[in-house]
């Protein structure tokens, strides 16, 4: 059957008795046809591609759906019919390219880019990441009956910084999005939202996170170009601290952790004494410690490099390590929970602190001390350890940083008789 459609004609069809269904052809779009069924009226398009047949002709007939009435009225049947034939004229199938497009909503998706990059790239390429990965395989090989030691929170798998973030502050604005869709002015949005609602440090590592996710997008092909590429929010940047503790101000931040009692204190001490990562000293397992060689080893797979990183314990490091608690259960050297979970608490801990030097400085009469924060001991050993004729190259391996070439891929006990004269000298200083 064939007649030009109007929009009542469409609403008035019906199906003639004895049929199962009719095939109504529209006069004024040919191609288009309206489908009669006894409960249902749907649109559907024949089309041929050009080039897809032999010798560049248009290929064979072919339909693709275009959805039911009412939902779609005739006005959008026609508009979707004439987009089709387009493409099909341009020697594109339709009906492929909407699969394609189908396709792309659950794997194009924020979310679906978002879930990929925590999964290929955050939880194989960052030390966060990859102890969420391994704790979440704890967790089901417990769930499974098997005999595992369970560390950190029992109760949940544990995010990364960048995963926990993005779902947190991102995902609920960018759910269902095809990840090219998105603008640098929608980002922009939503960084001034979370600087309104959280503050400037949390837009900070927003960006960074969402910086690092777009490139990692971007380089798989998931939209052409990152809409933060060039983006400029300079009261979002990172600017490199420069603080250096004196040694008359280490001094006091030394006293005051003896004071202050383990498992804080101890804990900043061994930072002073071995120049460590704040996170490694306080995720130190008994493991990692190698009592034959007074040294401590921290695997592959907990290291900020993704390289064991080893490092000898001085004559004090050893003596403040061989001191500890022994727990009788968990492997977490600093624990406020009997070994079973590393220390965690750092801003209470780091107040605390600083009351004590606060407190012993007006008891010494001596000048309040500047603020600093844990990481600023790190830069502080460096730079003394310099100031001592301590050679740039061994202050390197001591701190765990990058070295080129084999030796610093292959051979992570190279160095160890430099790292441990180094670590000695340093030492003696805090005897």
């Amino acid at each position: 059957m064939r007649t030009r459609l109007t929009e009542k004609a469409v609403e008035k069809i019906t199906l003639p008795p004895g049929k199962e269904r009719e095939e109504v052809h529209d006069d004024y779009l040919p191609g288009l046809v309206l489908r009669v069924g006894r409960n249902r009226k749907s649109w559907s398009l024949m089309y041929r591609v050009a080039g897809a047949g032999e010798r560049g002709t248009r290929g064979s007939l072919s339909r693709m759906t275009l959805g039911a009435w009412p939902l779609v009225d005739l006005k959008d049947a026609r508009d979707r019919a004439r987009a089709a034939l387009e493409q099909a004229d341009r020697g594109i199938d339709p009906a492929a390219k909407r699969v394609e497009q189908l396709a792309q909503q659950t794997t194009q998706t924020f979310d679906a880019v978002f879930r990929r990059f925590v999964d290929l790239h955050v939880k194989q390429n960052t030390k966060e990441g990859r102890f969420a990965r391994d704790r979440a395989a704890v967790l089901t090989a417990a769930a499974e009956g098997k005999a595992v030691r369970l560390k950190g929170p029992k109760s949940k798998l544990g995010r990364s910084a960048a995963e926990r973030i993005i779902a947190d502050d991102a995902l609920p604005v960018w759910s269902g999005r095809l990840v090219e869709t998105i603008t640098r002015a929608e980002v922009h949005d939503l960084l001034d939202a979370v600087v309104t609602e959280k503050g400037e440090a949390r837009a900070r590592e927003l960006r960074k996170h969402l910086t690092k996710m777009f490139n990692w997008a971007a380089d798989r092909g998931h939209l052409a170009a990152s809409p933060l590429a060039g983006m400029r929010r300079p009261e979002l940047g990172y600017v490199a601290r420069e603080r250096v503790l004196s040694m008359e101000e280490l001094g006091r931040v030394w006293d005051a952790a003896g004071a202050a009692g383990y498992p804080f204190g101890p804990m900043v001490r061994l930072l002073i004494l071995t120049g460590q990562r704040r996170s490694e000293i306080a995720e130190l397992e008994v493991g990692w410690i190698d009592r034959d060689q007074k040294a401590v080893e921290i695997p592959a797979s907990r290291y900020k490099t993704k390289r064991a990183h080893v490092y000898p314990l001085s004559a004090p490091a050893w003596a403040l390590v061989d001191a500890l608690p022994n727990w009788n259960g968990g492997d977490c050297v600093f624990s406020t929970t009997s070994g079973e979970r590393p220390v965690s608490g750092f801003s209470k801990s780091k107040a605390r602190l600083d009351e004590l030097i606060t407190k012993r400085g007006a008891a010494e009469e001596l000048p309040p001390l500047a603020p600093w924060t844990v990481h600023d001991i790190r830069r502080s050993v460096a730079t003394h350890m310099a100031r001592l004729g301590i050679p740039q190259e061994h202050i390197e391996r001591v701190l765990g940083h990058v070295v080129a070439g084999v030796a610093g891929t292959y051979n992570r006990y190279s160095y160890m008789d430099e790292k441990r004269s180094a670590l000695e000298t340093w030492g003696k200083l805090w005897i």
